[in-house]
């Protein structure tokens, strides 16, 4: 794998240094909403004179319906300078897909201004081969600093590769049935995982479980993911295996399965290939850490059918930890190629997608600058019998809600898929967590390794 992305990334820079010749990549300028209309030549006759043109390729669909299409209508209505064009590499939604299919392109010399993708880690991938702008200039010119205005940017090396047009952001929810009939008022902020054991112990009846731990690898040590610049590395990209949170976690999955009997068995899971939701909203869990995507899942009752309203509280912190509000918050990116030749207009796109898209999407913007209580009734007030809005807009947007400053590597799938073994050896075969520590500590050093 590893040669096959060197000779893709030795093609990139021959193609990039041969491509016709075309200036370094400012013919336009634009800033927070205003281009410089001078800025575009040749275009195409359909296009209003003066608009500096950029191509934008995405996973979503083409369709009128689909609400990231809908957004890039609006930009182009909204102002006069810019006239984006909507590039959709698949139909099915595919982030992977759409991630080979514009390698591809790129490799062949296609000229990207912005793309979109479907998680930080297909991002950082594509900046580590320099085919991704830095936008940390573009924000100096503004005179923001990008984490003064959203909960996470998308950095590698100190520099801003990619904003969220909307995120998620991890926290707990709550079969409000079953947690009534146990007794239990919703958790606050600064709960802990022991508080989050004895809950899972409180809400398990013969008929369900207290809890359901999923098979992805932040389920192995969510608090590495929550509380912890990155989940498997230092800054000096050491394996962090020697962190107390990850045997306190693997030794609390254990017991609460073998012991206190409040947890699915992680074997039966593993059988099951269920949807991380599907146990919740099939009334055989009583509560689930999860990433808040689950809010617009809860609606879904084609393919999650239940009557119960939902609760939500947010995630616990590790048992020694001086700080409450900690979280994990992900998403895909908006990016700029680093051969586009409208970058001024490309950056304009991508900041007001930033702040503006999910009044269309309906989804969490990363965006702070938004009314969440207002939001929250807007986009889920119809609901209230399936979603307590009081207690979601509560947890999404404490003024408390942080991150450790994270950073990330082009390569973090292959170390979280190490963890996720180490993990399931951990569990299935019933091993002491040292052994299983010094097996991903190898592995782990092994990748690091090869990436240098």
């Amino acid at each position: 794998m590893k040669k096959l992305s060197l000779l893709l990334v030795s093609l990139i820079l021959i193609l990039s240094v041969s491509a016709c010749g075309g200036n370094n990549g400012n013919n336009s300028a634009a800033t927070n909403g205003s281009a410089d209309p001078t800025a575009t030549e040749g275009g195409n006759a359909d296009q209003p004179a003066g608009k500096a043109k950029i191509k934008f390729y995405t996973y979503k669909s083409d369709k009128p319906e689909e609400p990231i299409f809908q957004a890039v209508e609006a930009y182009n209505k909204v102002q006069d300078k810019v006239e984006v064009e909507y590039v959709s590499l698949v139909q099915n939604s595919d982030s992977t897909d759409f991630m080979k299919k514009l390698d591809i392109m790129v490799a062949g010399g296609e000229v990207v201004d912005v793309f979109m993708t479907g998680n930080e880690d297909e991002l950082m991938e594509r900046a580590s081969r320099g085919v991704v702008e830095p936008l940390n200039s573009y924000f100096e010119k503004e005179n923001v600093k990008p984490e003064d205005e959203y909960f996470k940017v998308l950095k590698l090396d100190d520099k801003v590769y990619g904003l969220m047009p909307s995120s998620t952001q991890w926290f707990t929810i709550f079969n409000k049935n079953y947690l009534e009939e146990a007794k239990l008022t919703l958790p606050e902020m600064g709960w802990t995982w022991d508080d989050f054991r004895d809950y899972a112990k409180k809400l398990t009846t013969k008929e369900h479980y207290g809890t359901y731990f999923h098979t992805w690898g932040e389920y192995a040590d969510i608090i590495a993911y929550t509380e912890r610049p990155n989940p498997q590395l230092d800054a000096e990209l050491k394996p962090i295996f020697n962190d107390p949170s990850f045997e306190y976690f693997f030794n609390l999955r254990r017991v609460m399965e073998q012991e206190d009997k409040s947890v699915e068995p992680y074997a039966d899971v593993l059988a099951s290939n269920y949807h991380v939701l599907q146990q919740f909203f099939a009334g055989k869990a009583a509560m689930l850490a999860v990433p808040s995507y689950a809010v617009r899942a809860t609606l879904n009752l084609e393919k999650f059918p239940h009557e119960f309203q939902t609760m939500y509280a947010p995630l616990p912190r590790s048992v020694d930890s001086k700080d409450i509000g900690m979280t994990n918050i992900a998403g895909g990116g908006l990016a700029m190629g680093a051969k586009s030749e409208n970058k001024e207009a490309a950056y304009d796109f991508i900041r007001w997608m930033s702040k503006e898209s999910y009044k269309y999407t309906k989804e969490i913007p990363a965006f702070k600058g938004v009314d969440g209580a207002a939001l929250v009734k807007e986009f889920f007030g119809e609901n209230e019998n399936l979603i307590d809005t009081v207690s979601l807009s509560k947890t999404l947007f404490d003024t408390r809600i942080k991150m450790p400053d994270t950073f990330s590597v082009p390569y973090g799938s292959e170390l979280k898929t190490i963890v996720e073994n180490g993990f399931t050896s951990y569990m299935l075969d019933n091993r002491k967590f040292e052994e299983v520590k010094q097996e991903m500590t190898k592995e782990v050093e092994k990748v690091v390794e090869s990436n240098k």
